[in-house]
């Protein structure tokens, strides 16, 4: 190519990647062989017998084989080798909690940008070893190493959970005004138009509050929010836009195109909120902590996830978060952290498919793993595990491929010692 006199005619290496026109998309990840690891499997609590290989191409799980079947030489590509001699490989968790509250004083604002939590995600990532994903439903969408599923803004309605306003203030003049965590949405036509704006936007689910919380000023716990026709319209609008196509080209000849449904998912505590959420559509619950075992056994019958966020209610009343919450905030606090242990066990015990999330806002987010800690009170450590890992992935095996460690899989894992209960 012949340039004009005097061009440069070759860019510094060095500056080449500055030059990227979407920085923020990391190069395709190393291939890999780890030699001798013991590969924990969740599903069947407990480990693959012996010690394994795992080749990981192009950010999957090419394939797991017992060490010295000689694999590796069938290629004669260049790879870096790692002995873990004898540490153990686990899939890594999946987590529910508050990407979008991380770096501001009470109310919490969020712009819905991923890009803005970087520092949140970081820390999570450093800490807890998280495989991020609200309430187990996974996109392709990657931030530093972390899988991340967006629902960008929760839909509420004026006074409801999420809306931290003043009892008095004003709620804008149409769909889509935000006060904090939420798009404030009065009647079907705003919870469409919201709707249909936050799925064009990239969100994977829509987040319903269908009932009170405890950090919302001005609605108790008791209160069920939206109408039937309201939800109805949110879960309709949520099919309808659904099969979103999701695809990352790698190396691993397993991966390909896979449609990624979009659903709808709420935030409820009590019975009533509940099965308002279940009879019109809604295909997950967060929190539940007040469900009785009809309830549950009604979200089990309808194959309905719930993940339980128990750990968040204690971290907010001991130092330094004991003034986190307003009084009115602590008083609900108090009434669902009584009973989220009961409602966990009710939960197990109905069969519900039960997922990991933590529900933590602002710096708490380091103390991500307390989770662990809280359910394992009550539930076999082996449970705990599944919760975090393979139960979110059980109603889509062919579309999601966290949770596992087999070819195939997204990596997604950790390397730790000898696991024990002790080690939550």
């Amino acid at each position: 190519m012949s340039l004009y006199p005097g061009a440069i005619e070759k860019t510094r290496d060095s500056l080449l990647p500055k030059l990227a026109l979407k920085p923020w998309i990391r190069p395709e990840p190393q291939s890999l062989i780890l030699r001798n690891a013991q590969v924990v499997d969740p599903a069947l609590s407990s480990i693959l017998p012996g010690r394994h290989d795992v080749k990981l191409c192009g950010g999957q799980i090419e394939w797991v084989v017992p060490s010295l079947s000689g694999r590796d030489a069938e290629t004669d590509e260049v790879i870096r080798v790692v002995d873990l001699d004898g540490k153990y490989l686990c899939p890594d968790v999946t987590s529910r909690f508050h990407d979008g509250s991380g770096h501001w004083q009470v109310p919490p604002m969020s712009s819905g940008n991923p890009s803005d939590d970087h520092l949140v995600l970081t820390e999570c990532r450093a800490k807890a070893e998280l495989a991020l994903s609200q309430t187990g439903w996974w996109s392709s969408l990657t931030c530093e190493s972390t899988l991340l599923v967006l629902d960008n803004i929760s839909s509420m309605f004026i006074g409801g959970h999420a809306d931290f306003g003043p009892s008095r203030s004003s709620t804008g003049c149409c769909a889509g005004h935000s006060q904090s965590l939420g798009r404030t949405c009065d009647g079907v036509p705003q919870v469409l138009k919201a709707t249909r704006e936050e799925l064009k936007a990239g969100a994977d689910f829509i987040k319903i509050m269908c009932g009170g919380g405890v950090a919302s000023p001005t609605d108790a716990i008791e209160t069920v929010q939206f109408t039937a026709e309201e939800i109805q319209a949110i879960t309709t609008t949520c099919r309808q836009m659904g099969g979103k196509q999701s695809m990352v080209e790698t190396k691993v000849p397993q991966r390909r195109l896979h449609l990624i449904s979009v659903v709808a998912t709420a935030h409820a505590y009590t019975d009533a909120a509940v099965r308002h959420a279940i009879s019109n559509g809604v295909q997950g619950i967060e929190h539940g902590n007040m469900i009785s075992s009809e309830t549950a056994e009604m979200l089990a019958a309808n194959n309905i996830s719930l993940t339980p966020t128990l750990s968040c209610y204690g971290i907010m009343v001991r130092p330094p978060f004991e003034d986190f919450l307003p009084p009115e905030g602590k008083i609900k606090n108090k009434q669902v952290m009584e009973q989220g242990l009961d409602a966990l066990k009710i939960a197990d015990a109905a069969g519900v498919n039960i997922c990991y999330g933590s529900d933590l806002l602002t710096s708490m987010h380091a103390l991500q793993t307390e989770e662990f800690t809280v359910r394992s009170s009550v539930l076999p450590h082996a449970k705990v595990l599944q919760h975090a890992t393979v139960n979110a992935i059980l109603d889509r095996p062919e579309d999601f491929l966290l949770g596992i460690i087999a070819g195939g899989r997204v990596i997604t894992s950790k390397i730790a010692g000898m696991p024990s209960e002790a080690s939550y």
